[in-house]
């Protein structure tokens, strides 16, 4: 009995060593063939249970197939969950066979998931032909481009909104299984009407998990993963009959959606059925919401991990807010095309997400690749992430980079990303899969505050996991946040047709005035430019007082400019000054045309050369000598207020309208100071501020002008041949000339007279008590021209001032370091470009002169004050780089009148006294040039 037991025993072990052996090394019709190396594993579950342990914590490619890859190379033979399957990670094996789709493969699952889809007999949904046509135009139909462009997009939008808001209202929101839900009833929704609300038929309450049964093993029994799945699938099936059946039942009410369709075409389709349409009903709805939903979450959990990104995200997106009328408007399709970051952040999930480790086809016939045959009937896994993960391809892989997306080129791409499946069977759902996507994170970013609770760990087994889930606490930004984050957005990237230039726009309303009034302690350019200049180059945008404004320091582009006043530009100043003169109608004192020549012939007949040597020297020299002989009997003098008095007063005395300080209830001088600190406050007319008090001296001169101006027309007799006379004389054949108009043009003459030449001369006095050869030089200079005439106590003569050479170098070498504003302020009267950049219609143009003439490529250091450099400088670098008095038809006509005044001021300042500075110096740019606390000079006369 022992022997047959014994032999009946060595019989079983022969026979399943041999049916083993047969397993591990199959013959194709008998004969034995050349299969890729590998393992089948045990017969029936093969290497299932070695393919099923989870890798946590890792995006990279499941263990399983790595360590294949490394053992047997990129093309291996296995068995998982009963079926022999040949894996392949080779690129270009994998480019062929997805080639060759319908002739030598054709789509597969598992057979898992074959028997929850329809994949037998000529209308199976994996068919090639005149099937896979079918479903490819009508998915296309309904969830192609078109389709999203032109309807569904604002749809996302709305069920992202919803959902959001809904998730803002709870605790912590896993968020797999929430998309999942969102993403199910959308696609339900707008593919077959299905309402989870207000369905009549089969209700979905709790989406199945799919995405498990997908490595078990087909047995339909009762309690296993893969009877559950089937159960749930047929209620997903009736659920479609149910709407079917009613749209048959209520041919009116059909919406046209993709449903609709399938039942149009059922008439001339043969294979579509009622059947096959649940079917691929339910594969439209399992494609939607298990991929979206998981690299949704993946892309979640990497954000929450990587701030920076998010940064970057939600600045972009923020940036498409601010260019709408509306913030709370719904995205559009051009917004989304311009989300660069936004899919590079979308297009970096899916290239790590790789939800299941490839993609399956069935072998239907012999294959032979590499040397390697893959017999018919067996599935093949193109390992599809292998390529996705390539560090050839991608620096660091494993590392959640979205901007590597920036660099790669469409060839690259085309070999290298494929995350909806590639040859025929590409997915045509894959635009919807990013819009969708893009849209969530649209919505996500500019409204929502939300962080991570718990969860996020990743498994692999080998589908992508989220065992503990992704655990989020969503909270809504404050409407009031987000409509001012809009405004800050709208502000800081103004829509305009072009490119502006680089720079911030600082706040609403006070934009970088801030910054731009922080005092700089030196004579250099003042720091707000120079820095910017530095980061963003030579021309750049900001916000000054309320005023969006381009600042150009490139000299060629500023020639430019001020060739073109009066077509591109005009005169402008910032709002505080542009109230205190006529700067609008066609009478306004920037205009270019008539007024302008007036302005201009009018000033120079009486500021000009002619006036200058025929009447003003002599009185110009008389006021300088009184003034002096004035303050050497005083203590030290602040010489920026003392010039300002004495300059204002003797310009509207002698030239402008008889004007007498001495005799004069009101000190015009005083409204003049106060208007000047006035010119970088913010024109709010509210009592108390700066801008108010100088509005009301203001209101004060321009009553004084005025009744001056009435009485003369009263009282011909107080006529005094001046300014004020000539302009009266006018009124008659100047039509603009009006008794409102003349007194705003006496303002403006009065005004530039008064700061321009104090500050200057100031400066200059500074310069000299700090540089003693110069003053030498100067002295002896002037001490040349009292020796050469008859009379040395004589007035300084026309000729005479002619000659002094050196005097002109002090007085230009002054003029270019002084620079009393920061630049020349434009307004540009139409869009126009310049380097490359658009300057809107309507925005400020400061031209920064200061930047030019004190570049040290043409005035060797440059913040030295060096008269003597003048006189090897050539006429054309001069007129190219030295433009203290403006440029173009702007070209102040009282050039001349200033540089006399401080001409003689040091003729008479180096012959009769001498001075020494007491106190003060410092000098800063705020950016007007200013003197802090003064300088203050005691003078003593020579001749003591």
């Amino acid at each position: 009995m022992l022997e047959i037991v014994l032999v009946l025993v060595a019989l079983f072990v022969i026979y399943y060593t041999h049916l083993l052996i047969k397993w591990k090394y199959p013959k194709i019709n008998g004969v034995p063939v050349q299969l890729p190396p590998g393992s089948m594993g045990l017969p029936v579950i093969g290497e299932t249970i070695q393919l099923l342990i989870p890798s946590y914590n890792s995006i990279d490619i499941h263990p399983f197939i790595r360590k294949r890859i490394q053992r047997y190379g990129p093309i291996f033979r296995t068995n998982l969950v009963g079926r022999p399957i040949i894996v392949s990670a080779d690129p270009e094996v994998n480019k062929y066979i997805f080639s060759q789709e319908g002739n030598l493969v054709e789509m597969w699952y598992l057979d898992s998931f074959a028997k929850l889809f329809a994949f037998e007999g000529e209308s199976k949904v994996t068919a090639i032909g005149r099937v896979h046509r079918y479903l490819r135009g009508i998915t296309l139909n309904h969830f192609g481009g078109e389709s999203l462009r032109e309807k569904m997009l604002p749809q996302i939008d709305a069920s992202v909104n919803d959902n959001l808001r809904q998730w803002s209202t709870r605790g912590a929101v896993e968020v797999k299984s929430a998309i999942s839900r969102m993403i199910f009833n959308f696609t339900a929704k707008v593919a077959f009407g299905y309402d989870l609300e207000n369905s009549k038929g089969e209700k979905i309450e709790n989406l199945p998990n799919f995405i498990k049964s997908l490595m078990s093993f087909p047995l339909n029994i009762p309690g296993t993963t893969f009877h559950k799945c089937m159960q749930d699938k047929e209620k997903m099936s009736n659920m479609v009959r149910h709407i079917i059946k009613e749209r048959f039942n209520s041919p009116d009410k059909r919406p046209g959606d993709f449903l609709d369709q399938a039942l149009n075409d059922m008439a001339s389709e043969k294979f579509l059925t009622e059947d096959f349409i649940a079917e691929l009903s339910f594969g439209i709805l399992f494609a939607a919401f298990e991929s979206v939903s998981t690299t949704l979450t993946l892309a979640i959990k990497f954000l929450a991990e990587n701030p920076l990104v998010l940064e970057e995200l939600t600045a972009e997106n923020e940036a498409v807010l601010k260019k709408r009328e509306n913030p709370d408007s719904q995205l559009t399709w051009e917004e989304y095309k311009t989300m660069a970051f936004t899919q590079s952040v979308v297009n970096e999930t899916l290239r790590l997400m790789n939800i299941p480790p490839g993609l399956l086809r069935k072998a239907l016939k012999d294959i032979n690749v590499k040397g390697y045959t893959i017999p018919a009937g067996w599935t093949i896994m193109l390992v599809t992430p292998i390529v996705h993960l390539n560090p050839e391809t991608y620096k660091d892989p494993l590392k959640f980079n979205p901007w590597r997306w920036k660099d790669l080129d469409q060839v690259t791409l085309s070999k290298s990303f494929m995350p909806f499946g590639g040859g025929t069977r590409q997915c045509a759902g894959a635009e919807f899969s990013k819009v969708y996507m893009a849209a969530f994170l649209h919505v996500l970013v500019t409204k929502y505050r939300w962080s991570k609770v718990k969860g996020g760990r990743i498994t692999r087994s080998p589908i992508l996991l989220f065992p503990d889930g992704v655990h989020v606490k969503i909270t809504s930004k404050p409407l009031a946040v987000v409509y001012y984050t809009h405004l800050i957005s709208k502000w800081r990237n103004p829509k305009i047709d072009g490119v502006l230039p680089p720079g911030s726009m600082g706040w609403p309303l006070i934009g970088e005035t801030l910054q731009f009034i922080i005092p700089g302690r030196s004579i250099d350019l003042h720091p707000f430019v120079k820095k910017r200049m530095h980061k963003y180059g030579p021309i750049f945008k900001t916000s000054l007082l309320g005023k969006p404004t381009v600042i150009s320091t490139d000299n060629e582009v500023n020639k430019y400019i001020l060739q073109h006043e009066g077509t591109l530009v005009e005169l402008w100043y910032l709002d505080s000054f542009a109230k205190f003169f006529a700067l609008e109608g066609e009478n306004r004192v920037s205009a270019i045309g008539e007024v302008h020549r007036y302005t201009r012939s009018i000033t120079l007949n009486h500021f000009g050369v002619e006036s200058l040597r025929e009447s003003l020297l002599p009185k110009i020299e008389n006021m300088i000598n009184t003034n002096l002989a004035k303050w050497a009997t005083q203590g030290p003098v602040d010489m920026k207020q003392a010039i300002a008095v004495m300059v204002f007063n003797f310009t509207a005395k002698e030239i402008v309208f008889g004007y007498d300080a001495e005799n004069s209830k009101e000190k015009l001088s005083e409204n003049y100071t106060r208007l000047a600190d006035s010119f970088l406050s913010l024109p709010l007319k509210i009592p108390g501020t700066i801008f108010h008090k100088c509005m009301q001296d203001h209101k004060k001169m321009m009553k004084i002008l005025k009744d001056t101006l009435i009485e003369r027309l009263n009282n011909p007799s107080k006529r005094r041949g001046d300014f004020l006379d000539q302009a009266i004389d006018d009124l008659e054949t100047k039509k603009f000339l009006t008794v409102d108009f003349i007194p705003q043009l006496i303002f403006g003459i009065l005004f530039a007279s008064y700061e321009s030449i104090s500050s200057t001369l100031t400066l200059a006095i500074k310069f000299l008590s700090e540089n003693p050869q110069v003053v030498e030089k100067l002295t002896a200079e002037h001490e040349t021209i009292l020796k050469n005439r008859e009379n040395p106590n004589s007035s300084l003569a026309w000729e005479e001032y002619r000659l002094l050479t050196y005097t002109q170098m002090v007085v230009n070498e002054t003029l270019r370091i002084s620079n009393l504003p920061p630049g020349i302020i434009r307004r540009a009267l139409k869009d126009f470009q310049v380097k490359g950049y658009t300057i809107p219609s309507g925005w400020t143009v400061l031209l920064a002169t200061p930047a030019i003439q004190l570049n040290p490529e043409t005035f060797k250091d440059p913040l030295t004050f060096d008269p003597c450099r003048w006189k090897d400088l050539e006429q054309v670098t001069i007129s190219k780089n030295f433009i203290p008095f403006g440029g173009g038809t702007r070209h102040c006509a009282g050039a001349e009148f200033s540089k006399l005044i401080m001409s003689t001021f040091l003729h008479v300042l180096v012959t009769k006294y001498r001075f020494t500075k007491v106190k003060g110096g410092d000098v800063s740019r705020n950016p007007v040039m200013s003197f802090g606390d003064g300088i203050h000079i005691k003078f003593t006369p020579k001749d003591e």
